[in-house]
């Protein structure tokens, strides 16, 4: 399920908080079997439509250390996988982002301390099916 993607950056600075997708300079296959990942969860999810939770968790709450999150998503070549990550911050305010990068993804999102957030996935496919992926994370302290 490797794929070649090209260079994404998307970023803020409105609230601190950022979400960046990257590859390789070389635009080389996306291996998520590299990169010192320390949680790896294998699910599945319905095709088409939108599920929250896809990280493996109801709602991600952030202490009062900041950390970098990176993930290497792992799906099938033949579909998409839309990453949205709501992030509500300390002061109330919410954020979100969103990588909809067809096939296998590298991306980076950093939520602040203090903040609680819940990430949110859709999978193109065939209708009225489930696809397996394997989400692969790391913190990454600020």
């Amino acid at each position: 399920m490797k794929r070649t993607i090209s260079v994404l950056t998307v970023a803020t600075g409105v609230l601190g908080a950022t979400l960046t997708g990257i590859s390789p300079a070389s635009a080389a296959a996306v291996d998520c079997s590299t990169g010192g990942y320390t949680r790896v969860l294998n699910s599945y999810v319905p095709t088409n439509v939108q599920r929250p939770g896809v990280d493996g968790r109801s709602y991600n709450l952030a202490g009062p250390l900041a950390y970098t999150y990176e993930v290497c998503l792992d799906i099938p070549d033949t579909s998409t996988f839309t990453i949205e990550a709501r992030i509500r911050s300390a002061d109330g305010s919410t954020s979100v982002f969103v990588d909809d990068r067809p096939g296998d993804k590298v991306f980076r999102y950093s939520p602040g301390a203090n903040s609680f957030w819940q990430v949110y996935g859709t999978m193109t496919g065939p209708g009225s099916t489930y696809i397996y992926y394997t989400w692969n994370e790391k913190q990454i302290p600020d």
